[in-house]
């Protein structure tokens, strides 16, 4: 079948499950479809199954929990899915910024591209008679509705006959965002393959080249005196991190006479260390293990120093974990307080990362897509859980008082929660008619959603509450 009939027919169906509906059921049924019709191209195109299950189950975690989060997710992973189906050796990062320009300009880009090139004869490309006779009739349209204005104010019998063609049934937003639709699948079946990015990317390997000996016998000056200056860096901020290290374990040990506010500042501050500390890691490491340094014989005091300074950012990894659990456990969990965490575990996997750097010689390419790999597998793993109904859930069975007000600006989805533990508490009047309205702002707006937005709560929810209590 033509590319650009595929494309229409796709564009009318991105419509009817998009147009005017907000996100859920639409959503993963594109996705399943998005799928097929990638796989379907042929030859030239690829499929990577991995980053297909990826972006599919994406669909999936906004279906079961519509929020912001999850739909930037899910477009993230269309985004790489598209550059992987493109070319699925490319890195995350590329891919997803292949992925971008295909959405946005592959049109343009491949016009560009074919003007250099030979003209030859596609499969896909629509005849030059076809062709002709769809300009033509554009053409010829827009130029009726153009004189048709203008002669009906020339003629009051034109113009009642004008006058009585009822065009009410044609959508200008509609058609807008029809064509929106065909663009975006005529970009997924023919797109620009941004071949020089790819091939750069492919030809970086993640490993520094060993010199030749005779290079590292006339670099020997200027190696010697950068591993001096990298060990006292190294020595300087392993003695000021560890006295740091040890204050923090005696304020760790006298909390109990510390206020909540005092702690709260306390944990935000050891973030902020934490990651100028991290940040000043990757940066010295990067700049002292750049090049020849790393295979120059007499480095091991600057290695040892540096794997010092990696094992005491760890450490304090660990304590501002442990400060934000305690924080938590007091005061109930917040997104800002899963923000901690979820920043430490990459800044862990960061230092991981730089270790191997150093121990294995790799490059800054190598930290690259690996971290950059790894914040990816977060986003889908976070998109994955319900946040507001786990934060609100938290808070509500496990502390004494929980902020209500807190958990009431959080997203719809709590609603419920809220509602239920309304019912079961006596609350104040004013938090109590909080509670109501969002839940009946909640009931309403699921009740009005048509098949296309359906989310699991449609599916599960058979009857409607009266939403007061």
């Amino acid at each position: 079948m033509n590319i650009h009939i595929k494309s229409i027919v796709s564009a009318l169906a991105f419509s009817l499950l998009f147009y005017s509906k907000s996100f859920g059921l639409n959503l993963f049924l594109i996705s399943i479809a998005v799928v097929a019709l990638v796989s379907t191209i042929g030859k030239n195109r690829f499929i990577s199954w991995r980053y297909s299950f990826v972006y599919v189950t994406t669909a999936i975690f906004v279906f079961l929990n519509p929020t912001g989060f999850t739909i930037f997710v899910h477009f993230m992973a269309f985004m790489v899915f598209v550059g992987k189906s493109i070319s699925q050796k490319s890195s995350v990062y590329l891919s997803w910024f292949v992925g971008c320009i295909n959405m946005t300009a592959a049109s343009v880009a491949n016009y560009v591209q074919n003007q250099d090139k030979p003209e030859k004869k596609e499969s896909g490309k629509i005849s030059p008679k076809l062709g002709n006779r769809l300009k033509g009739g554009i053409v010829a349209t827009a130029l009726l509705f153009l004189f048709g204005m203008l002669y009906k104010n020339a003629n009051p019998v034109f113009g009642n006959l004008i006058a009585q063609i009822d065009l009410d049934f044609i959508s200008i937003p509609w058609l807008f965002f029809t064509f929106l639709g065909y663009l975006i699948f005529l970009h997924l079946l023919r797109p620009f393959n941004a071949q020089e990015l790819v091939d750069f990317d492919l030809a970086q390997k993640n490993e520094l080249e060993k010199p030749a000996e005779l290079t590292l016998i006339g670099e020997k000056k200027q190696l010697e005196s950068e591993h001096t200056l990298g060990s006292m860096v190294f020595l300087a901020l392993n003695l000021l991190l560890l006295l740091f290290l040890v204050t923090d374990v005696i304020y760790l040990l006298d909390q109990t006479t510390i206020s909540n506010a005092e702690y709260s500042q306390a944990v935000h501050q050891g973030v902020y260390a934490l990651m100028f500390s991290v940040v000043c890691a990757i940066v010295l490491i990067l700049y002292f293990f750049r090049g020849n340094l790393n295979f120059f014989r007499g480095n091991h005091r600057i290695k040892i120093f540096t794997y010092v300074w990696i094992a005491l950012n760890v450490i304090l990894v660990v304590f501002t974990a442990y400060k934000n659990y305690t924080y938590v456990e007091a005061l109930g969990l917040t997104y800002k307080r899963i923000g901690v965490f979820v920043y430490l575990a990459l800044t862990l996997t960061g230092l991981i990362t730089a270790y191997i750097k150093v121990t294995e010689v790799k490059n800054f390419i190598y930290l690259l897509r690996t971290n950059m790999a790894t914040i990816f597998a977060f986003l889908f793993l976070s998109a994955s859980i319900p946040w507001d109904r786990a934060i609100t859930g938290y808070n509500l069975n496990t502390i004494e008082k929980p902020d209500i007000n807190y958990l009431i600006g959080l997203g719809e989805s709590n609603s419920e929660q809220l509602y239920s533990y309304a019912k079961k508490n006596r609350l104040e009047t004013n938090t109590a008619d909080s509670i109501n309205d969002k839940y009946k702002a909640f009931v309403e707006k699921q009740s009005q959603k048509t098949w296309q937005e359906y989310t699991l709560y449609q599916i599960t929810k058979t009857k409607s509450n009266d939403g007061s209590f």
